[in-house]
């Protein structure tokens, strides 16, 4: 007898992230290629980063602190939050398959927008549940849309913002008129990966979301602007 795999699992379309820069000059015989398919900073890790980095190597015979006492501590003083408010994760992908994980099961669905970071569908899939994919408006979230795609079986809201591929992000007036269409035992998840390259004034605040007890999730990451995703150091901010 053959074996079976879940349909939802067999029909899920493998995540294929940019290349490593040394496959693509083996592949094409060149040398000195400036890699830009994975949105990796170019400009490196902090001189500090790499010196705290040189220090912890001495100690790599040691298994680590699982729950991230230290990091977890430091950002919740950096964010105003308490610790038991942070989700660590294996970059923030590993804080998305974790949410889903948590707050689905078959049969339930997650709205977002498409095109978007592919995690989100993939992370839904293998749960069980549905992925509701909401077209981008001109190239933009449509949070109006999202927001009517929302039935009694939504679990979880993407919004990505920046949007990743696209780039363009949603204000503060669009988020709170789109917060107050959505029920309040739905968990909106931002996943912020590129707000700190954001410099628009009415880019939206959702830390105040979070801090007023609406069921939101932040998503940030180290692997961008501190120019640290070979480290795989992502985090959630959590009611």
């Amino acid at each position: 007898m053959a074996i079976r795999i879940s349909p939802d699992i067999a029909g899920i379309v493998p995540y294929s992230p940019g290349k490593p820069i040394e496959e693509v000059e083996r592949e094409l015989g060149i040398t000195g290629s400036i890699k830009l398919a994975s949105n990796e900073n170019p400009r490196g890790p902090s001189p500090k980063a790499l010196a705290v980095l040189a220090e912890a190597a001495k100690t790599v015979n040691r298994y680590p602190d699982g729950g991230g006492y230290y990091l977890r501590d430091a950002l919740a003083e950096r964010w105003k939050v308490t610790p038991d408010q942070i989700i660590l994760g294996n970059g923030s992908d590993e804080v998305i398959t974790l949410l889903t994980k948590a707050f689905l099961e078959p049969g339930d669905e997650a709205v977002m927008a498409d095109p978007s970071f592919v995690v989100y569908k993939i992370d839904v899939a293998a749960e069980h549940a549905k992925p509701v994919l909401v077209p981008l408006k001109e190239h933009r979230h449509d949070l109006p849309a999202m927001a009517k795609a929302v039935t009694p079986k939504t679990r979880l809201v993407f919004v990505c913002n920046p949007n990743n591929p696209t780039g363009t992000y949603v204000t503060a007036a669009e988020v709170r008129a789109f917060m107050q269409a959505i029920p309040p035992d739905v968990i909106v998840v931002f996943d912020e990966a590129y707000y700190e390259y954001v410099t628009a004034a009415d880019y939206p605040d959702t830390m105040a979301l979070l801090k007023a007890g609406r069921n939101v999730v932040l998503l940030r990451t180290f692997s961008k602007i501190y120019g640290l995703a070979g480290l795989r150091i992502g985090y959630g901010l959590t009611t």
